[in-house]
């Protein structure tokens, strides 16, 4: 009788509080918890929470795809049957998939239980490109969406493609449209700022594409980061080598632009150092970030964003969560470049390494609903 009577009360359980607890789940959990009863499965959220997923490399062409959960801290394995590919991007929750054929689809949040996918024009669509006998695996070097495709049907996507150029598409054209540089440097990133695509080159050059008006899309300087940023470089032993390993955009939860440079030093072991800059286009003038408050970043070579969090979020407040490839490591080390994820404390520079291996670079992916 108490059973029963136990198995009622859950059953009744608020709805505000049933949701609040599912958002707070990893997908296999939030299975388990859609199973307990129909109360539970209503009002559980439909989607998967406000936590981003790392997902892991794995064999080259294989269906099946590891993810690491911030969450709960475990590998989920989750069948991609529908694109075989061998290079992933992320936006907006979507990822971009490539193939050996250089064939492009874009696949709605794939730890979803409901499948989205978009084909693209492939590797042959794009301009400039007469010169390359073949198309090659690391042939996109980014992919970012103006709006996702299920809340926006005038999206817009643009990539970073073969040698550092910009290419754009939008739905129903069949070629991809270049987006001409006023410079001859490559690219290095691009995200969408506030309505337009912003880009930063190998100069620290920001530009601002114009992909509205009437081809051919051009790209304009708007602000120069100082390729030597003297006052914010590190004091390294003499003899240590350093690199620039990383540089991002990002626009943070308060919607300024960030401009953060990741700095892999090179010694007995191997640290890493985060610089961040806040850019105001509006009155040229950059200043650096030393506390990001309830605000962390999420950066990786494919996908990179800030989220708002809190004391009480799983995702701890003033953190870069980074991933990384090692370059120096395959290039003084036998064992070859190692990849991996970490959590960067900009409060006192310390930082915390998880997931680490050796294969190609990890991949963020944002939460969406």
């Amino acid at each position: 009788m108490a059973s029963t009577s136990m198995a009622r009360n859950w059953a009744e359980l608020p709805p505000e509080l049933l949701q609040l607890c599912s958002q707070r789940l990893c997908p296999k959990n939030l299975s388990a918890f859609r199973a307990v009863c129909r109360s539970w499965q209503s009002a559980a959220v439909k989607e998967w929470s406000d936590v981003p997923w790392l997902m892991l490399t794995d064999e080259n062409g294989m269906p099946q795809r590891e993810f690491f959960c911030l969450s709960c801290q475990q590998v989920h394995k989750k069948l991609l049957p529908e694109v075989m590919a061998n290079g992933y991007f992320s936006s907006r929750g979507w990822v971009l998939t490539t193939s050996r054929d250089g064939e492009f689809h874009m696949l709605k949040n794939p730890m979803s239980r409901y499948s989205h996918i978009i084909k693209l024009p492939n590797w042959n669509k794009f301009p400039n490109i007469e010169d390359l006998p073949f198309f090659d695996v690391d042939f996109i070097r980014k992919f970012v969406l103006s709006d996702s495709p299920t809340t926006s049907p005038e999206y817009k996507v643009m990539v970073i493609y073969d040698n550092g150029q910009l290419g754009l598409w939008k739905p129903g054209e069949e070629e991809w449209t270049a987006v001409n540089s006023p410079t001859d440097e490559r690219i290095y990133d691009v995200i969408y700022y506030k309505g337009s695509f912003v880009a930063v080159d190998f100069e620290n050059r920001i530009l601002r594409c114009d992909v509205d008006g009437p081809t051919p899309f051009e790209a304009q300087v708007v602000f120069q980061v100082p390729r030597r940023l003297q006052e914010f470089e590190h004091e390294y032993p003499p003899g240590s080598l350093w690199y620039v390993n990383e540089v991002c955009l990002v626009q943070s939860t308060t919607g300024s632009l960030l401009f953060v440079s990741l700095e892999e030093h090179v010694a007995s072991t191997i640290t890493f150092q985060f610089l961040v800059l806040e850019i105001d286009l509006d009155t040229q003038m950059y200043t650096a970030v030393e506390n990001l408050e309830n605000t962390s970043l999420f950066l990786g070579h494919n996908s990179s964003f800030s989220l708002e969090v809190d004391e009480d979020h799983l995702i701890k407040p003033n953190c870069i969560y980074f991933t990384y490839v090692r370059l120096s490591s395959s290039q003084f080390f036998e064992d070859g470049g190692d990849t991996g994820m970490g959590i960067y404390h900009l409060k006192d520079g310390t930082v915390e390494l998880h997931v680490e291996g050796k294969s190609s670079p990890l991949l963020w992916i944002e939460p969406c609903f």
